[in-house]
């Protein structure tokens, strides 16, 4: 019975089998063929997104710990109050501000009030290069601008009517004053050097002119014994030019009995004006004209009035004695 059921239906078993091991085939197909075409994954970086940065902390450092472990203590912390320097107030254009000391190291050596304010005249000395000028108002002069001269009451003076000239000056749109004792930067330490009685002068070479013999100057003719002819050219271009003269010539006050009589030349130079009108080395010059010039300010001036003089007389003292020359200005 059994033989027979199987013979009858045995072809749908087979057709079974077959199914299975088609659908097996198929499955393993499609499996390797997806596997093949199926992209490979990749991460994108770049969308990701960043971490922060991780913060830094300071490094920091218990001193009171480091002292200790070193067996010292921390030093006091001092508060130190630094005051800020007050700007300098900017007044040379206002004629009622009163000017303070100034810290230039420029030193005021002689100095002239003329009748006409802008007329004055100052020789200042600059501390730095050893070298004297003489300047007018307006004039620009170690950094500054001279505004102008000015007496002013002397507080030194224990009477109270002494008086002492200043030169005004313009610096840096502040208005200060130089005077005989030089500025601040001069008083803490520095030493005055120049013509009138601060260096020390070489002894006097008595009895001859300058070294190395005296030819007389273009424009100046000796005519006579103690008698000379300038061309008035000579007079204007010299004059003209007080820093050459100033170099030609070492000028001191000359004392005699505790007054002084006028002024000494030292190391005239050959061929100078001095050693061309019959000057020689240790004169004193006392007056001019009949005016005794006893002082710097008397100096200066007799030199205004002498750019306009036709004849000029200068009174001299040489070994003793007293010696005029007379000098005749030719020329327009």
């Amino acid at each position: 019975m059994l033989d027979l059921f199987f013979r009858k239906y045995a072809w749908t078993a087979n057709l079974a089998l077959l199914f299975v091991a088609a659908w097996l085939a198929a499955k393993t197909v499609n499996t390797l063929a997806g596997a093949a075409i199926r992209p490979e994954p990749r991460a994108d970086v770049a969308s990701l997104p960043t971490a922060p940065p991780r913060p830094t902390l300071p490094a920091t450092l218990d001193v009171d710990k480091l002292f200790k472990l070193i067996g010292q203590e921390p030093p006091r912390e001092v508060e130190a109050d630094v005051a800020q320097a007050p700007l300098a107030p900017q007044n040379c254009d206002d004629p009622h501000a009163a000017p303070t000391k100034s810290d230039l190291r420029l030193q005021l050596v002689v100095g002239v009030i003329a009748e006409r304010a802008r007329q004055s005249l100052a020789t200042i000395l600059d501390l730095n290069t050893r070298e004297a000028k003489v300047v007018g108002v307006g004039d620009e002069v170690g950094g500054a601008r001279l505004l102008g001269l000015e007496r002013v009451r002397d507080d030194a003076d224990a009477t109270g009517n002494g008086f002492r000239l200043v030169a005004i000056v313009c610096n840096k749109g502040t208005k200060e004053y130089l005077d005989f004792e030089g500025g601040s930067a001069f008083a803490s330490g520095g030493e005055a050097s120049g013509n009138l009685g601060f260096a020390p002068v070489p002894p006097p070479t008595r009895g001859g002119p300058a070294p190395g013999g005296r030819a007389p100057m273009e424009g100046v003719r000796e005519v006579g014994q103690n008698k000379y002819e300038i061309e008035r050219g000579v007079i204007d271009s010299t004059l003209g030019n007080l820093n050459t003269i100033a170099t030609q010539a070492r000028i001191v006050p000359s004392f005699k009995n505790g007054a002084a009589n006028g002024f000494k030349l030292f190391s005239i130079q050959p061929n100078s004006l001095y050693a061309s009108i019959g000057i020689e080395n240790g004169d004193v010059i006392q007056r001019v004209n009949g005016y005794e010039i006893n002082s710097p300010e008397k100096a200066l001036e007799l030199y205004q009035k002498l750019r306009e003089s036709q004849r000029v007389t200068i009174e001299l003292e040489r070994g003793g004695q007293v010696i005029r020359k007379e000098y005749s200005i030719s020329g327009p």
